[in-house]
Order: structure tokens, then sequence, then C-alpha cells
């Protein structure tokens, strides 16, 4: 059975939700006994399942083919700045189970987080109660700049890593194989198969949180760079002579508009004397967050919506440039920081219509994420699942 041919089934049905076998052969090319012989290995193995009866067009009805997307399960895993998310999730990237847990900077050596990391996915497949059996494989949304063709974490600001073999780690323990990219290009796929990308041949994602950066689809598939290091929009200078950057250089996006930049922006403010509804709201001036920021704002909180919209401004300049380079589409946002849309995307919009290029600029589509807090553990989920639906299994 070729893997080819098994893609080109399993991609039609999914795009289409569910067809007859005759519909199947009409819309891949295949000859109906090759779609017959395929599709009865891809329902003894429970890939697919018979649905009903469909509408006849004279002779015999026509058995409907659907994907099972409980078939098997994927574990994905997200490892960011501060927390390592872990869940389990069907092959619709419905999540079933989820684990997480804090990593201080002070304790981030290998050892000490592939030892939690490996408890966490054990505990998710024991709280989903799934056979392992059906566990097909694991997916990793990594920070920082990462060898996706060979797993390998080449760098990791937060954890100090340099050149650490997930991939190997994880498939010596669990058996299975696994799948290792950048966690905003892995955020990318997510939102190309499961959210506001869906259909959207080349767009860009952009991922705020304590850092930034951006995961690029050039006609549907990801873009890399030379050095896997494609996408590292938050060091792109935004403000001559701004704040120092963690990089080294000044008035880097990450530096003006990152959610740490903000809240440290709002607390300084606060300490300066700046009336705002947070001082009542937030036990801590010190441990005031991007969401108490984005509740304040939406509260009316004059300090927060100004320091919000300086921050969507200066992530405005970055997609302007984004967009006049690579002329995308879409332009898909995510984060915390965009819990108050309105004002987020409606500041950064008016600055790229006035900053970018004409056309490219007037064209160009900016919408929130639909993947929400969860994004890159969909994103890691993602990884496998788009390697199931290649047909790997039966290679």
């Amino acid at each position: 059975m070729k893997k080819l041919n098994v893609e080109a089934i399993l991609k039609v049905i999914k795009n289409n939700g569910s067809l007859s076998r005759a519909d199947i052969a009409k819309l891949t090319g295949l000859t109906p006994a090759s779609v017959t012989n395929i599709t009865k290995i891809l329902i003894e193995s429970d890939y697919l399942i018979e649905r009903g009866i469909g509408e006849s067009n004279g002779g015999r009805p026509p058995i409907i083919l659907e994907i099972n997307i409980k078939a098997r399960y994927i574990i994905g895993v997200s490892i960011g700045v501060g927390s390592i998310d872990v869940v389990l999730t069907d092959l619709g990237a419905e999540i079933l189970a989820k684990k997480s847990i804090y990593i201080d900077e002070n304790n981030t050596n290998k050892e000490f987080v592939f030892t939690h990391l490996i408890n966490l996915i054990n505990e998710v497949i024991e709280i989903s109660e799934v056979n392992r059996d059906k566990v097909v494989g694991i997916g990793v949304a990594m920070h920082g700049v990462v060898n996706p063709m060979l797993g390998i974490s080449q760098y990791a600001p937060y954890y100090k890593w340099e050149n650490v073999n997930i991939k190997l780690i994880l498939e010596e323990k669990f058996k299975c194989p696994v799948f290792v990219d950048n966690d905003v290009r892995a955020i990318a796929l997510g939102e190309s198969l499961f959210g506001a990308a869906k259909s959207i041949d080349n767009f860009v994602e952009i991922n705020i949180s304590n850092g930034i950066g951006a995961g690029i689809i050039i006609d549907n598939k990801p873009y890399y760079g030379v050095d896997y290091s494609a996408g590292e929009i938050g060091h792109m200078v935004v403000e001559q002579d701004g704040s120092l950057c963690k990089c080294g250089n000044y008035g880097c996006l990450e530096s003006v508009a990152s959610n740490i930049s903000v809240e440290r922006k709002v607390i300084r403010s606060i300490k300066q004397g700046v009336k705002s509804s947070l001082v009542d709201d937030v036990k801590d001036i010190e441990k005031i967050n991007i969401k108490d920021i984005s509740i304040a704002a939406s509260k009316g909180d004059e300090l927060a919506i100004s320091v919000l919209k300086e921050a969507a401004r200066y992530i405005g300049v970055g997609i302007s440039g984004l967009v006049n380079i690579l002329n995308p589409k879409l332009i898909v946002v995510v984060g915390d920081i965009f819990e108050q849309e309105k004002i987020m995307i409606e500041t950064l919009s008016e600055v790229v219509k006035k900053r970018g290029l004409k056309i490219p600029s007037e064209n160009v589509k900016i919408v929130k994420s639909d993947l929400g807090e969860n994004a890159a553990v969909i994103g890691a989920a993602t990884l496998v699942i788009q390697e199931v639906f290649k047909g790997r299994e039966f290679m």
C-alpha cells in the first residue's frame, strides 16, 4: 500500500468531512479497486468509520466514510519561558488531559527539566485513561532556536540549553516517534489545521508572551531559514535608542512590547504616582501581570489602556515590516496581551496601514488566534497529527 495513496485518501476525507468510496475515487484519481482496498485497511486500523448511508444515484446507496478522531492519541508538549505544559489530544486536537509545571529560571538544568517532563507525560496518559498503545507520537513546541529535522534544541535562552537532543531523549524513554519544532512555528501549524488560518496558504503567526516570535507559513509550508531561526521578530529594532534587550541590542520589539516589558512599565508608572485601579485590585503591585492589566483596561483604566496601546503601536511597526517583506494574506496574533482585542488589533492595524506599503498593508487581514491559551500545546500535537494524516503509520 503506497503511503501517498493513504495520504490522499485521509486528506480528502478530512477536508470534506465525510465521503463515499466513489467520491474518494473521483477526488483522488485513484481506481475504485485501490480505494476499496485502502479504505478496508484504514477501517480495520480504526482510522475510518462507516457513518450511515448516502443518497443513491440509481444504484445501491453508498456507505459514507469519516475519519475516526479517536483512533489514535497524541502527546503535545510546550517547553516555554517559565513553564512546561503537557496535553493528550485526539486526532482532532481536542485536549483530553492537561498537566503543567512552573520552571524557575534558576532551576533549568536538563536533568531536572526532563525528569519533570517525563513525569508529566506519564500523568496525562494515566488521567486520560487512554491505552498507551494508541498514543502514536509526541510533539514538542520548544522555545528558542530548534532544528526540526534532528529534533535538537540548538539554543534556548531561558533554559541555557545548547544542542539538547530532545527527540533522542524522549524516543528512548517512550519508544514512539517524537517531533520537535520552535514553539511559534508549531503554533502556526496548529493554526493552519485547527484555527484561524485554515485554508490560508501564506500567513504569519505572531506570539506575544515573555518573548516575541513569528511563525511563517509560505505556500502551506513553514519557512525555517538557513539556520532555523527565521521569525525572530522580537529582535527587530522598533525604537532607536530604546531599552536594552537581553540580546544586547537596544529598542528591540521584545524590549518594549513583551508581557514582561508591559508589566514593568505599568508597575513603574504606579510607583511614580500614576493613578490606576490596579492599586486596589491587586494586593501586591510587584506581582501585576498582563492578565491583570487587560482586565483593568476592560474596566476603562487609563494607565492600562495607554500602556497596551503603546505596546500595540510597537507591534504594528514590527508587523508592517513583515507585511512589506512577505506580503502575507493573513497575520494571526496570539497571547494574553490580545485579550483586549479591540484595543490591541485596532491600534496595531492603524500602524500597519500607515507604515506599510499601500497594497499589501490594505489587503492583509489581522486577526486574533482561535487557539487561545492552548496554542502552543495544540501546535505541538499538530506536529504529530500532520504526520498521521500523511500515512506515516502505513509506511
